[in-house]
Order: C-alpha cells, then sequence, then structure tokens
C-alpha cells in the first residue's frame, strides 16, 4: 500500500509524420510490409530540441495544477546536452521554486524508475508532489540505413503529476536489470541505436511475463482483477506475444503503438495520457505499467488509479 495518486497527464507528439508508405518506397518493401511486421502507421520526428519535448508535455500535465512541484524527475535515453539537464530547464522554464530536479539514464524502461523513486520520495515525506516526464527525441540517433530501427523509433514527451494521497492506494513495484545481456539494444561507434530484433523479442516477451508475474505475486493480486496492462510501446507483435503468455483478452492490454511508434522513455506516459483523456481510466481501477528495453532493465508497477 501507499498514498500516491496520479493526479494529472500531458503528453507532446511532434508535428513532422513520417508515414509507412515513405519508408517502404525507401526500403523497396510491398506495401503494408511495416504496419504486418510492427502494427505501426505512422512516427513522429521533432525539430524542437528535446527539452522544448518535454515543456511542451509538462506544459499540459500542469495546466490545472495549483500544487507547487517539489520533484522533477525526467527519463530518457537522448538528452545529449548533460549539464543543465532536462529537468532543470522544465524547471527554469515554468519557474518552479523550491524543486528538487533529477535526470535518469534506465533504457525504455526508464519512466517506471522515474516514477518508482518519486513514489519512495513521497513515502520518505521528503515531498508531496512530483512530475515524471519521459521524453525522447530518438531522430537523432537512428540508422538511416536500417530498416530494422527506422521503421519502429519515434520522437515525443509525456508526463504525469504525482501527489501523496488523503487515503491508502495500492502501489507495488518490480524492477530487475540484466546488463550482462546490454549489448542486444544499445548504441554503436557511430552513436546510431542498434537492436539485435530476435534477441530483443525473446528477451521482451519472455522477462516481461516474469516481471508481471512475479509483480503479482509479491502484490497478491489476480490478473483477472486489473483493469489495464500499460505496456512500454514496442512494436504490436512483442505486445500481442506477452497478451497471450499472460492469457489475458488484448483489450485488456493497452495499444497505442500503431498512432506514435516505439518513443522509448516517453512511450508509457503517453499512453497514461492517451487513456486519460479517452475516459479509459477510472477511480479504483488497477493497473499494471511495464517497462522493458535497454540495459537490459525490466520493471513493472502495479498501482490504483
Amino acid at each position: 500500500m501507499s498514498n500516491i495518486k496520479i493526479i494529472s497527464s500531458g503528453k507532446y507528439i511532434p508535428k513532422v509524420q513520417i508515414t509507412n508508405k515513405e519508408l517502404e518506397e525507401k526500403y523497396n518493401v510491398e506495401e503494408n510490409y511495416i504496419f504486418k511486421m510492427t502494427g505501426i502507421k505512422q512516427r513522429f520526428y521533432a525539430e524542437e530540441e528535446i527539452e522544448e519535448l518535454a515543456i511542451n508535455a509538462t506544459k499540459k500535465a500542469l495546466e490545472n495544477i495549483k500544487e507547487n512541484i517539489d520533484l522533477i524527475i525526467v527519463a530518457s535515453v537522448s538528452e545529449t546536452n548533460q549539464m543543465p539537464s532536462i529537468s532543470y530547464k522544465i524547471q527554469k522554464h515554468f519557474n518552479i521554486k523550491n524543486c528538487m530536479c533529477i535526470d535518469i539514464l534506465a533504457g525504455c524502461a526508464g519512466f517506471i524508475n522515474a516514477l518508482d523513486i518519486a513514489k519512495l520520495y513521497i513515502d520518505a515525506n521528503r515531498i508531496n508532489t512530483a512530475l515524471v516526464v519521459g521524453v525522447e527525441k530518438l531522430s537523432n540517433f537512428i540508422d538511416k540505413t536500417d530498416i530494422n530501427t527506422e521503421i519502429l523509433l519515434s520522437d515525443g514527451a509525456g508526463a504525469i503529476v504525482i501527489k501523496k494521497s488523503q487515503e491508502p492506494k495500492l502501489y507495488y513495484s518490480y524492477i530487475e536489470s540484466k546488463g550482462q545481456k546490454g549489448e542486444i539494444l544499445t548504441y554503436t561507434d557511430k552513436n546510431k541505436i542498434y537492436m539485435n530484433g530476435k534477441e530483443i523479442y525473446k528477451y521482451a516477451v519472455t522477462d516481461t511475463v516474469k516481471n508481471i508475474n512475479k509483480l503479482l505475486d509479491i502484490s497478491n493480486i489476480n490478473i483477472e482483477e486489473l483493469s489495464y496492462i500499460i505496456p512500454h510501446q514496442s512494436n504490436k507483435r512483442i505486445l500481442e506475444s506477452i497478451s497471450k503468455k499472460l492469457n489475458i483478452k488484448e483489450d485488456k492490454m493497452y495499444f497505442n503503438v500503431d498512432k506514435y511508434g516505439n518513443t522509448f522513455c516517453a512511450s508509457i506516459p503517453i499512453a497514461i495520457d492517451d487513456m486519460i483523456k479517452l475516459n479509459k481510466l477510472k477511480e479504483k481501477d488497477k493497473i499494471i505499467l511495464i517497462g522493458y528495453g535497454g540495459g537490459l532493465n525490466t520493471g513493472s508497477i502495479l498501482l490504483e488509479f
């Protein structure tokens, strides 16, 4: 049990759309090849700097927030200007006073780590309210000769605000890292993203299912009690395989990878914002957030909305 709740969310999707048709023509593959392989219909590239993506998502998350933000924590693997980092630029832009800033680098599951850190600060009575952001400008690091990464990756940002709740709410987390296998998803010596697709698929499906089952054991919650599982939006093939191994209906696993592509650390908060805007999440809903990817890093959080 814990005393935190999500009180707002926001996202920002860049304006430059890259269609499947453009990439299918570039790589001379058959029509609908990309959608069949990935479930992705489009992806978006940012002309703005990465901190502007985070600021735009934060602006939407803070629209109706009266509480002071005590902690800003940002997860990203594509930040290039390390000092000052993105969290400090968000603080400066919104002139947030008496606030702690943290940026973390923990692979595609980094948003899970960031949210868990923010929750621990709240539990320790160090803070009352936290802004948790996932943001990526992966277009800077795509190998434009590699169909396997170019068809997947996209830019974007998502943000949520959490605060101390007046009533106890469910919250459990389980995070596991496997640095010994980190080479299957990494940066090359040319600073481009490399993915070993077959190994990533095996890891993502196997470790994600194990992680979720471990979390359910820890929390003593039955999977049938869940309203939704909100996963990192890697590609639809992986997500469908996870659903089958968990023996859950596909409508319990939230998909939006078709609309936005794979945005690494931004994918889970973007999905949360979509679900809130679509009124899919209701008070007392039990949901699991699950991230997996570079590191290797697999993490899940079960919380009560």
